[in-house]
């Protein structure tokens, strides 16, 4: 990275600091050249003179930032190495210690990684830095969690669904404690076996947090607001629900959203509740013949959008962590085989509660990168699964 100090006075990676500060603060909408060059005491003529245009300012953040966590996985990965040949229990407490690394101090590279991906899964063109970038954290996670490097969808996938809630959860000790059961089973195959975690010891950790207040939708015009934030949240993310915004899409006062919502996270928790109805929706009206769904249902992927956004959403507003872990639990409860069904994939029948906690963060991380990586849902869940099968049965041949 060049440190050194431009005739223009500021250099690259003070650049590439102060961007990732702003993304962190506020999301990636902030990432512009005028708050940039303010952030650093420059105009913006300097700015763009050292990075060029806004898109080229993003590519070049990504491939910096992308070159900051390339270090991150070295250093890990030496450390893999270094301990040679391990159990699956050491390799999930190898696990645990990098991914908390990564989400504490490394927390700006963190959000940051996680922010392109949800922008990215909004849009409807690919970003070549990104996809890079995947392509190399896909292969470490799945190197460390699974000592190889064939299983990049499932392992990346895992981890950053699981990154997105621990950036707000990680200094609740239980949240700490659920996070490494998780990861032994996860990192033991993720279906029960002799020495598999006790799937209460999961579920009950996961209750702990309890029940988050309730958000009333008990009316027409409540139900309209609730149902544009939910539009908002699946078209142009979390961070653009406003009380201005979701009065635009439906086509009511400000003062009216205010009315009925009170504060901002009220309101992101009653479009993503919409959001929720909305895919129960679309299961009743497909009934026992949700199997034949097209790939790709938009219902699915707002929920996927929905939930991993407010995972990273309330590591900004704290008001919103346990509507987050609730949406965790909840997510793992529904999940089943016959949620896989439609995909075509019929992976995991018969596996516990804990299995399946561990099956909705990795298949809804996979989400994330599927939409930002424009791949056809089916082929890609199918192909990612199909090759953790074939590694399970290689660990017990």
């Amino acid at each position: 990275m060049n440190r050194s100090v431009s005739p223009l006075g500021v250099s690259v990676d003070a650049i590439v600091d102060q961007a990732l500060d702003l993304v962190a603060a506020g999301g990636l909408a902030e990432l512009t050249l005028r708050p940039l060059a303010t952030g650093l005491g420059v105009s913006v003529p300097v700015i763009s003179s050292r990075m060029g245009s806004k898109g080229q300012l993003l590519e070049g953040v990504t491939r910096a930032a992308h070159a900051r966590d390339r270090a991150f996985f070295g250093k890990w990965r030496d450390l893999a190495h270094a301990a040679g040949v391990m159990e699956a229990a050491a390799r999930a407490a190898i696990v645990e210690l990098a991914l908390r690394e990564w989400v504490t101090r490394e927390r700006r590279q963190a959000i940051f990684f996680i922010e392109l991906i949800h922008d990215r899964a909004l849009r409807p063109d690919r970003f070549p830095a990104l996809e890079d970038w995947l392509d190399e954290a896909g292969g470490f996670w799945s190197e460390l969690l699974f000592a190889e490097t064939s299983l990049p969808d499932v392992a990346l996938g895992y981890v950053l669904d699981e990154a997105g809630f621990s950036l707000s959860a990680d200094q609740d000790p239980r949240y700490a404690l659920l996070r490494s059961l998780c990861l032994q089973r996860f990192v033991g195959g993720m279906f029960p076996g002799a020495n598999a975690v006790e799937p209460d010891a999961i579920a009950l950790l996961i209750a702990s947090f309890g029940a988050p207040p309730v958000v009333q939708v008990d009316d027409a015009k409540r139900q309209l607001i609730a149902d544009s934030a939910a539009s908002v949240i699946v078209s142009q993310g979390i961070e653009n629900v406003t009380h201005r915004s979701v009065a635009l899409a439906a086509g009511v006062p400000a003062s009216t959203v205010v009315y009925h919502f009170g504060g901002r996270p009220t309101l992101v928790v009653a479009g993503l509740h919409a959001v929720i109805a909305r895919f129960h929706s679309r299961r009743s009206d497909l009934g026992p013949d949700r199997g034949n769904a097209p790939p790709d249902d938009p219902s699915v992927q707002d929920l996927i959008k929905a939930t991993s956004m407010i995972a990273l959403a309330s590591a900004r507003e704290p008001s919103l962590v346990p509507y987050a872990i609730d949406m965790r639990r909840r997510r793992g409860e529904n999940w089943r085989a016959s949620d896989m069904e439609r995909l075509g994939i019929g992976i995991g029948a018969g596996f516990d509660r804990a299995a399946a906690q561990l099956l909705s963060i990795a298949a809804f991380g996979m989400g994330m990168i599927g939409m930002a990586r424009k791949l056809p849902e089916r082929d890609y869940y199918a192909r990612a699964l199909a090759a953790f099968e074939a590694w399970r049965g290689r660990r017990v041949a």
